[in-house]
Protein backbone atom coordinates (compact mmCIF):
# COMPACT_ATOMS: atom_id res chain seq x y z
CA UNK A 1 0.00 0.00 0.00
CA UNK A 2 1.58 3.34 -1.18
CA UNK A 3 1.75 6.18 1.70
CA UNK A 4 -0.94 9.11 0.73
CA UNK A 5 -0.10 12.28 -0.59
CA UNK A 6 0.32 14.97 1.20
CA UNK A 7 -1.23 18.00 0.25
CA UNK A 8 1.87 20.08 -0.03
CA UNK A 9 3.67 17.20 -1.92
CA UNK A 10 0.63 17.23 -3.97
CA UNK A 11 0.77 20.97 -4.80
CA UNK A 12 4.46 20.46 -5.18
CA UNK A 13 4.34 17.73 -7.93
CA UNK A 14 1.32 19.73 -9.65
CA UNK A 15 2.53 23.11 -9.97
CA UNK A 16 5.80 21.89 -10.90
CA UNK A 17 4.04 20.25 -14.29
CA UNK A 18 4.01 21.83 -17.56
CA UNK A 19 1.84 24.54 -17.63
CA UNK A 20 0.58 25.29 -14.61
CA UNK A 21 2.54 28.23 -12.87
CA UNK A 22 1.05 30.31 -15.70
CA UNK A 23 -2.63 29.17 -14.82
CA UNK A 24 -2.49 29.74 -11.09
CA UNK A 25 -0.97 32.88 -11.32
CA UNK A 26 -3.46 34.19 -14.17
CA UNK A 27 -6.35 32.99 -12.35
CA UNK A 28 -4.97 34.80 -9.03
CA UNK A 29 -3.63 38.03 -11.00
CA UNK A 30 -6.61 38.27 -12.98
CA UNK A 31 -9.82 36.79 -10.99
CA UNK A 32 -8.37 36.64 -7.54
CA UNK A 33 -8.41 33.27 -6.78
CA UNK A 34 -5.67 31.72 -3.82
CA UNK A 35 -3.63 29.23 -5.74
CA UNK A 36 -3.11 27.19 -2.60
CA UNK A 37 -6.91 26.79 -2.46
CA UNK A 38 -7.48 26.13 -5.84
CA UNK A 39 -4.72 22.95 -5.50
CA UNK A 40 -6.75 22.37 -2.29
CA UNK A 41 -9.84 21.45 -4.04
CA UNK A 42 -8.20 19.45 -6.58
CA UNK A 43 -6.21 17.50 -4.21
CA UNK A 44 -9.12 16.64 -2.33
CA UNK A 45 -10.84 15.69 -5.35
CA UNK A 46 -8.08 13.36 -5.97
CA UNK A 47 -7.81 11.93 -2.46
CA UNK A 48 -11.27 12.45 -0.60
CA UNK A 49 -13.89 12.89 -3.34
CA UNK A 50 -16.83 16.07 -3.22
CA UNK A 51 -15.78 18.13 -0.08
CA UNK A 52 -18.68 19.21 2.00
CA UNK A 53 -19.51 22.93 1.73
CA UNK A 54 -18.80 23.41 5.46
CA UNK A 55 -15.63 22.15 4.44
CA UNK A 56 -14.78 24.90 2.26
CA UNK A 57 -15.89 27.42 4.18
CA UNK A 58 -13.35 26.30 7.17
CA UNK A 59 -10.75 25.96 4.17
CA UNK A 60 -11.97 30.03 2.88
CA UNK A 61 -12.13 31.48 6.39
CA UNK A 62 -8.77 30.14 7.64
CA UNK A 63 -7.00 31.03 4.03
CA UNK A 64 -8.33 34.45 3.74
CA UNK A 65 -6.44 35.67 6.67
CA UNK A 66 -3.48 33.65 6.50
CA UNK A 67 -3.30 35.03 2.95
CA UNK A 68 -4.80 38.44 3.73
CA UNK A 69 -2.11 38.97 6.82
CA UNK A 70 0.92 36.78 5.91
CA UNK A 71 1.22 35.55 1.76
CA UNK A 72 0.00 38.93 0.10
CA UNK A 73 1.91 41.07 2.50
CA UNK A 74 5.20 39.07 1.79
CA UNK A 75 4.26 38.46 -2.01
CA UNK A 76 3.75 42.26 -2.10
CA UNK A 77 7.38 43.46 -0.41
CA UNK A 78 8.82 40.90 -2.60
CA UNK A 79 7.32 42.32 -6.19
CA UNK A 80 7.72 45.74 -4.90
CA UNK A 81 11.60 44.67 -4.75
CA UNK A 82 11.91 43.16 -7.92
CA UNK A 83 9.64 46.20 -10.03
CA UNK A 84 10.90 49.39 -7.88
CA UNK A 85 13.17 48.73 -4.88
CA UNK A 86 16.16 46.88 -6.11
CA UNK A 87 16.69 48.75 -9.20
CA UNK A 88 16.50 52.29 -7.56
CA UNK A 89 20.05 53.62 -7.93
CA UNK A 90 20.18 54.52 -4.28
CA UNK A 91 19.90 50.78 -3.29
CA UNK A 92 23.03 48.44 -3.55
CA UNK A 93 21.12 45.88 -6.00
CA UNK A 94 23.17 42.79 -5.09
CA UNK A 95 22.09 43.96 -1.13
CA UNK A 96 18.51 44.24 -2.01
CA UNK A 97 18.04 41.02 -4.21
CA UNK A 98 19.83 38.79 -1.50
CA UNK A 99 17.43 39.95 0.97
CA UNK A 100 14.51 39.73 -1.83
CA UNK A 101 15.54 36.09 -2.24
CA UNK A 102 14.93 35.22 1.56
CA UNK A 103 11.94 37.06 1.52
CA UNK A 104 10.90 35.17 -0.81
CA UNK A 105 11.65 31.47 0.94
CA UNK A 106 9.63 32.87 3.74
CA UNK A 107 6.74 33.32 1.63
CA UNK A 108 7.03 29.70 0.26
CA UNK A 109 7.10 28.46 3.64
CA UNK A 110 3.90 30.92 4.88
CA UNK A 111 2.48 29.34 2.03
CA UNK A 112 3.40 25.79 3.06
CA UNK A 113 2.31 26.27 6.64
CA UNK A 114 -1.19 27.25 5.07
CA UNK A 115 -1.24 24.55 3.40
CA UNK A 116 0.11 22.13 6.45
CA UNK A 117 -2.65 23.98 8.24
CA UNK A 118 -5.67 23.25 5.24
CA UNK A 119 -4.86 19.60 5.13
CA UNK A 120 -5.52 19.18 9.10
CA UNK A 121 -8.78 20.69 8.47
CA UNK A 122 -9.69 18.18 6.86
CA UNK A 123 -7.60 15.03 8.79
CA UNK A 124 -10.86 12.98 9.97
CA UNK A 125 -11.78 12.79 6.25
CA UNK A 126 -10.70 9.34 4.95
CA UNK A 127 -9.40 8.92 1.99
CA UNK A 128 -10.84 6.86 -0.75
CA UNK A 129 -9.44 5.49 -3.90
CA UNK A 130 -11.17 6.65 -6.88
CA UNK A 131 -10.79 6.54 -10.77
CA UNK A 132 -9.13 9.00 -12.92
CA UNK A 133 -13.21 9.96 -13.91
CA UNK A 134 -14.05 10.15 -10.91
CA UNK A 135 -11.56 12.12 -9.08
CA UNK A 136 -11.56 14.47 -12.13
CA UNK A 137 -15.51 14.86 -11.50
CA UNK A 138 -14.90 15.63 -7.78
CA UNK A 139 -12.07 18.12 -8.06
CA UNK A 140 -14.04 20.13 -10.71
CA UNK A 141 -16.99 20.11 -8.33
CA UNK A 142 -14.70 20.92 -5.94
CA UNK A 143 -13.06 23.76 -7.89
CA UNK A 144 -16.87 24.93 -8.68
CA UNK A 145 -18.26 25.25 -5.57
CA UNK A 146 -14.81 27.65 -4.91
CA UNK A 147 -15.69 29.93 -7.69
CA UNK A 148 -18.95 30.08 -6.83
CA UNK A 149 -17.98 31.32 -3.66
CA UNK A 150 -15.72 33.68 -4.48
CA UNK A 151 -17.82 34.83 -7.55
CA UNK A 152 -15.34 34.20 -9.73
CA UNK A 153 -17.03 33.99 -12.95
CA UNK A 154 -16.71 30.22 -14.55
CA UNK A 155 -16.13 31.61 -18.07
CA UNK A 156 -14.39 29.66 -21.36
CA UNK A 157 -10.96 31.48 -19.91
CA UNK A 158 -11.29 30.51 -16.15
CA UNK A 159 -12.34 27.21 -17.14
CA UNK A 160 -9.69 26.54 -19.65
CA UNK A 161 -6.87 27.49 -17.01
CA UNK A 162 -8.67 25.07 -14.39
CA UNK A 163 -8.42 22.57 -17.00
CA UNK A 164 -5.13 22.71 -17.55
CA UNK A 165 -4.55 22.40 -13.35
CA UNK A 166 -6.85 19.48 -13.34
CA UNK A 167 -4.70 17.80 -16.35
CA UNK A 168 -1.89 17.85 -13.86
CA UNK A 169 -3.67 16.99 -10.82
CA UNK A 170 -5.71 14.25 -11.49
CA UNK A 171 -3.83 10.77 -12.36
Amino acid sequence: MTMPESFWNFAIRTYGSEGIPEACLALQDERGADVNVLLFCCWMGATRGEFEINTLHKVQEFSHVWADRVVRPLRGVRNWMKNEGCPDPDIPVEGCMNLRERIKKVELEAEQMQEIIMESLVETIPEVSLSVAAQTRSATLNLRRYCEAEGIDWDHETQTRLNVILRAAVR
